[in-house]
């Protein structure tokens, strides 16, 4: 089996650069996955031709989320810090950005889109947060949402149907069911393939310089809550470890 857990495709005449997740059956974003990512990120980047980054996903799901396992003590410190790198590159990207949302869209993979500047989403997608489930928090969706949304999504867990997400302004438009690609490559040839690319980056600067220290202050707060109040504690690896040993979580409130 590849190793390679991503796909980056150029088209358009370079107009789109596309970074598709390709890891079956979930998608699961592990710390290999967050460092291709990053290097795919950072190759993207440099090209002046691109108009704008669309972010999808193989298979019947956008992703199943973030490494569970990897969110032990032993490996947590580097997980967190890979995934939110990816994040960074992400808000602060040079030129617009896209996510194309299919199936379950849950904790990491609900961060990656949130990190991106436009989202449009399957009419059935089905969106969560549900790290509090296991006794942690996701710190960029912490970072990346704000108001009522914030509190419901990541304090209950819960899921959220595509349509509760373009109600909260997660998903700026719906795709009907099996029309995900061809909606979103007609979104894509309307809106930025004519454009100037140069034209689409610095509106982009304009856009995003303005509250990308206050992004980057509030992810950096909630991983330093993440990693230096909550890993340390028995509940803090508690739900984890009861998840992957299928039993019930002893929570200790400590």
């Amino acid at each position: 089996m590849s190793d390679t857990a991503i796909r980056h495709e150029v088209t358009k005449g370079g107009a789109v650069h596309t970074i598709t997740l390709d890891k079956s059956p979930g998608n699961v974003i592990d710390i290999a996955m967050c460092e291709q990512l990053s290097a795919a990120l950072d190759d993207a980047a440099t090209s002046t031709d691109a108009r704008v980054l669309v972010v999808a996903a193989e298979g019947r799901h956008f992703s199943f989320g973030a490494s569970v396992e990897e969110h032990l003590r032993p490996t947590a410190p580097a997980m967190i810090a890979a995934l939110g790198g990816v994040i960074r590159q992400l808000i602060g990207f040079p030129y617009p950005t896209l996510a194309a949302v299919q199936g379950r869209c849950l904790g990491g993979g609900l961060e990656l889109v949130l990190a991106c500047g436009i989202v449009i989403a399957e009419e059935g997608a089905i969106f969560a947060s549900p790290e509090i489930q296991l006794g942690v928090l996701p710190p960029a969706a912490t970072a990346l949402l704000a108001g009522r949304a914030a509190e419901d999504i990541i304090l209950t867990g819960r899921s959220f149907t595509a349509a509760e997400a373009k109600s909260a302004g997660i998903v700026n438009v719906l795709a009907p069911h099996d029309d995900l690609a061809p909606r979103t490559d007609a979104f894509v040839g309307t809106h930025f393939v004519p454009r100037s690319a140069l034209s689409l980056r610095l509106a982009t600067k304009a856009l995003r310089n303005n509250r990308l220290a206050v992004l980057e202050g509030r992810l950096d707060e909630a991983e330093r809550v993440y990693l230096e109040e909550l890993l340390p504690t028995h509940d803090g690896v508690e739900g984890i470890q009861a998840f992957l040993d299928k039993r019930p979580p002893d929570w200790q409130n400590a």
